[in-house]
């Protein structure tokens, strides 16, 4: 974290303390310095809060929209910084950051009307409180595709990986230990997360999965197998 990050941690941090509510202009600095899954998760459900109890308005897609901004930024750069390079990152990867943020943020508006409307047929917070986590993923999304971008870029192989989770779904399972090209796996269309994933049984929904580089040879007829399974995914 850098200077700023740590002064705005640190008066937010006092001022949660005291019980106040910070200013709205110091969230949005803070967002911007912070991005983690933890912060964004925290901050987004207390915004819906806030919103669904009248206490903020319009400001509410302000603020989302510049967490998105920080968070998919940083989830690229790390990816960048972790493959063994120095910032500032390739054109390719900021214009895919660009991307990434764009179709986020095509969803705040959804989302703040169904906070209104939650609000006005006072239907609870729960089922809106449960979608921030959903949002907050975005940056393990965001990294996992930069990682997959940068292995392409140098022609790397990449490995399924299955997530910490117990129970894995059927897809998962069969693709775990897979490795092929990266740009076989772009190619096949299997990528982890992402919800909705109509390629994975899981959907992607609470899929911890990876496709990690590896230097492990390339699985036999690794590209045949990935749209095998695909095939059957789909019930083709």
């Amino acid at each position: 974290m850098n200077q700023l990050g740590q002064a705005l941690k640190s008066a937010f941090d006092k001022l949660h303390r005291l019980g106040v509510e910070p200013p709205l202009d110091l969230i949005a600095d803070y967002m911007l310095a912070v991005k983690d899954f933890e912060f964004f998760d925290e901050t987004l459900r207390r915004l819906i809060r806030s919103l669904y109890n009248g206490q903020i308005g319009g400001e509410f897609t302000e603020i989302l929209n510049n967490l998105i901004v920080g968070q998919i930024a940083q989830a690229y750069e790390q990816a960048w910084i972790e493959a063994g390079n120095q910032l500032p990152a390739p054109e390719y990867l900021r214009d895919e950051a660009q991307a990434d943020m764009l179709q986020s943020q095509g969803y705040v508006q959804q989302l703040f009307r169904d906070i209104i409307d939650a609000r006005v047929d006072q239907t609870g917070l729960d089922p809106l409180l449960a979608r921030s986590k959903l949002w907050a993923n975005r940056y393990n999304e965001s990294k996992n595709n930069a990682t997959a971008l940068i292995a392409n870029a140098n022609g790397e192989r990449m490995m399924w990986q299955l997530g910490p989770t117990e129970d894995h779904c059927e897809t998962c399972a069969a693709l775990n230990g897979k490795v092929a090209f990266a740009s076989e796996w772009r190619a096949s269309g299997f990528q982890p997360q992402n919800a909705p994933n109509a390629l994975l049984e899981c959907g992607g929904w609470n899929c911890g999965c990876e496709l990690v580089t590896t230097d492990q040879r390339r699985s036999p007829n690794a590209m045949s197998e990935l749209m095998n399974i695909a095939v059957l995914r789909s019930g083709i």
